[in-house]
């Protein structure tokens, strides 16, 4: 009887033995969690003002420049103010008798604005692609050769499609295009290029090209 009990006792202890060493062996071959060792890029600085001088329309008389605000990512609002000076070149015409006249030239000066919206897809600033419409307003002052004036508004508005870069976070290029349509409140004479892009209004191409610097 002792001899069965023991025996009883001895295959128990013997089982438990076998079921913690195959435990110990299972939980020795169970992989160790991985680490997660994936380098997540930092998002760009968050550019709000943007100051641009556009240096194409200064080729055509016109100094103005670039004011974009971004308050939201995507969402910018954009001012442009410009002050306008081109003057028409002499012209000569002659009459049967060879007898030169010369056309009275003209001046054109003054202020102009716009006032735009822009969709930026980039994030954080005016990155990336962008389109928008924008409204334009010039006061402008139209001086013949006698000294006579004749001042008129010319308004209108354009729609345009670019893309701005933010060359190490601060230095901002832009380059575009699009199509503009605007008309005077008065009759003006059709001009000579380029005093006829402010005096005469009609549907014309445009190209964006700013350069600046972002804070």
């Amino acid at each position: 009887m002792i001899d069965r009990w023991f025996s009883s006792k001895l295959a128990a202890c013997a089982a438990f033995a076998l079921a913690a060493a195959t435990s110990d062996v299972a939980l020795a071959e169970e992989p160790a969690p991985g680490v997660d060792v994936a380098i997540r890029e930092e998002p760009p600085p968050r550019r709000i003002l943007t100051i641009e001088f556009n240096p194409l329309p200064a080729i055509l008389g016109k100094l103005s420049a670039d004011v974009v605000i971004t308050p939201v990512s995507h969402h910018a609002l954009v001012l442009s103010p410009g002050y306008v000076s081109v003057e028409t070149a002499p012209i000569y015409i002659f009459d049967e008798t060879g007898q030169p006249t010369q056309l009275p030239k003209q001046k054109f000066y003054g202020f102009s604005g716009e006032l735009g919206y822009r969709y930026y897809f980039g994030e954080r600033g005016p990155r990336g692609l962008f389109l928008g419409p924008s409204f334009i307003l010039s006061s402008l002052t139209a001086e013949a050769q006698d000294k006579s004036k004749t001042r008129f508004l010319d308004y209108g508005f354009a729609a345009d499609i670019g893309y701005q870069a933010l060359l190490w976070d601060n230095v901002a290029l832009t380059l575009g295009s699009g199509v503009q349509y605007t008309k005077t409140d008065k009759a003006i004479p059709d001009q000579q290029f380029p005093a006829k892009l402010f005096a005469n209004g009609g549907v014309r191409p445009r190209l964006l090209l700013s350069v600046g610097w972002s804070f």
